[in-house]
């Protein structure tokens, strides 16, 4: 399977060839991009449980048609518990050490099964759930070969797995991690998506799933209030929109701070005239670096659920600056084109790795840690209280020209989410990049007072910044899947689609 696909049918780029080839089959039959994208999102969840699942949530951005008019967000992130008050949280005032990453007190109520329901009530075909759930069925009854990705990302949290005996049952193999090529079987995920695909994904916040999710996190102590699944809501929200050179930008608002920080970092970059700095020169290296850290330093005094919260991304350019809070790696990412020119390019995480490390007994549902993502003070735009979204660095990402799509996008990687969708899009802005070259090109980011320099400039380019960096400069390998793995789509004026999966990470693009 291949990297890049051409198509004039439709396309589908995502993190795994089983969720992608699920969603070209969906394609193939007659079915849209949204039902496509149910189908990778399910099967995405199987082949990858330790990024994302049912469990979790996140953002799709949808252009019905290929409309900029009609293109619509859906918010899934999870949502905070109702008795997880400040006062409860941050007790006395207290600043925390940290803030939980595992166990049920990092669990938010997750929203990703609402929000395919809600996403084929919008814009579905009518196919049947049974049928799309039915590859996510067959992949977790009959298991398949674990990747190079997820071999390596077990054993980086083996013992986290550990403390968790429902867990380390399913994602260990006899107590220890899976190797390559070696089959994992998840009949409890199976019997979920089975009981999902008959009644609905009602079943998750009102039904039996949803009691044992429920009962899971609530094992040791109430975390979760009763009837805090029931009371679960998607919302559909406007995108925010940026015009820059001769593109119009649709990407996730608030509670994203990754969206704001794309807009604003195109925006100071084409201000400074960054096509004459050459791609990836030193003056050009500097200019990221400079931009990212300048806006990481201020996004968090700004962004908040704007359920909350007012938010005024005008702020941006005055706002006080303070240090960023982290974010999760534990996230995926795919994009689907359909013959009709619909668009859709969805973000789903169960914040880190393995998430909270929770399983819902008896149905094999991952619960997320999105807490991880809030605070470690009270009195803030992230910190922790009822019913509040965490923000999130996801940016699902549309690029217009003359009304019509020409490039969708995005990403996981935490922190480095922005800053490589901000550089991918730039590529082809500035530097007349063609899309695969451009995800392909090496990548910079700015994280916690240190540069990170990717491995694929130039040894000249990163010596002289080196030399020339203010602060601290970290070199990695080259094509690190440090730095994202962005799944993207061109479309060209005879509406040919080019889709590209980053050849950082184990995705592939699959065309009709």
């Amino acid at each position: 399977m291949s990297k890049v696909a051409r198509s004039e049918s439709g396309m589908v780029v995502a993190a795994h060839p089983l969720a992608a080839e699920a969603g070209r089959d969906v394609l193939a039959e007659g079915g849209n991009a949204v039902d496509a994208a149910v189908a990778v999102s399910l099967a995405i969840s199987v082949v990858e449980p330790f990024a994302s699942g049912l469990g979790g949530g996140g953002y799709l951005l949808v252009a019905p048609q290929g409309d900029a008019r009609r293109t619509v967000a859906l918010d899934f992130r999870g949502v905070t518990p109702s008795i997880q008050t400040e006062e409860h949280f941050y007790p006395n005032g207290a600043t925390l050490p940290w803030v939980p990453k595992i166990g049920p007190s990092s669990a938010t109520i997750p929203g990703l099964g609402r929000a395919l329901a809600r996403a084929l009530d919008l814009w579905g075909s009518g196919r049947s759930l049974a049928r799309l759930a039915a590859p996510a069925v067959e992949l977790a009854e009959g298991g398949f070969e674990v990747s190079e990705t997820y071999a390596y990302v077990s054993g980086l949290f083996e013992g986290t797995l550990r403390c968790f005996p429902e867990a380390a049952r399913i994602y260990l193999k006899d107590g220890r991690r899976y190797r390559p090529r070696e089959r994992l079987i998840q009949k409890d995920l199976a019997r979920a998506l089975r009981r999902i695909a008959e009644t609905g994904f009602e079943d998750l916040y009102v039904g039996e799933i949803g009691r044992s999710m429920t009962a899971a996190i609530n094992a040791t102590g109430p975390v979760w209030g009763e009837g805090d699944l029931a009371r679960y809501e998607v919302k559909l929200r406007t995108p925010l929109w940026a015009e820059v050179a001769s593109a119009t930008i649709a990407t996730m608002g608030p509670p994203s701070r990754g969206g704001a920080g794309l807009v604003s970092a195109l925006r100071r970059l084409h201000s400074q005239g960054f096509a004459r700095f050459g791609h990836n020169s030193a003056r050009a290296v500097r200019a990221l670096g400079s931009t990212f850290r300048e806006l990481f330093l201020r996004l968090d005094a700004i962004v908040g659920d704007p359920d909350v919260f007012p938010v005024d991304l005008s702020l941006l350019d005055a706002a006080p600056a303070a240090a960023p809070a982290g974010g999760s790696p534990g996230t995926t990412h795919f994009t689907i084109v359909d013959r009709e020119g619909t668009v859709a390019t969805l973000s789903q995480t169960i914040g880190h790795f393995f998430g909270s490390g929770v399983v819902a007994p008896g149905w094999g549902i991952l619960l997320n840690d999105d807490i991880s993502d809030m605070s470690r003070r009270g009195g803030g735009r992230n910190s922790v209280g009822p019913w509040r979204r965490a923000v999130s660095n996801m940016a699902p990402t549309i690029v217009f020209r003359d009304g019509r799509p020409w490039l969708a996008l995005g990403t996981p990687g935490s922190l480095r989410i922005f800053p490589a969708l901000t550089q991918v899009i730039a590529n082809i802005l500035y530097f007349g990049f063609d899309l695969e070259r451009a995800v392909a090109a090496g990548r910079v980011h700015w994280e916690d007072e240190t540069l990170w320099l990717e491995g694929d400039l130039p040894p000249e380019i990163r010596a002289e910044v080196r030399a020339s960096w203010p602060g601290n400069v970290v070199e990695r390998r080259a094509q690190d899947l440090f730095f994202g793995g962005v799944h993207a789509v061109s479309i060209d004026a005879k509406r040919t689609v080019t889709g590209v999966a980053d050849p950082r990470r184990d995705g592939v693009a699959l065309g009709l």
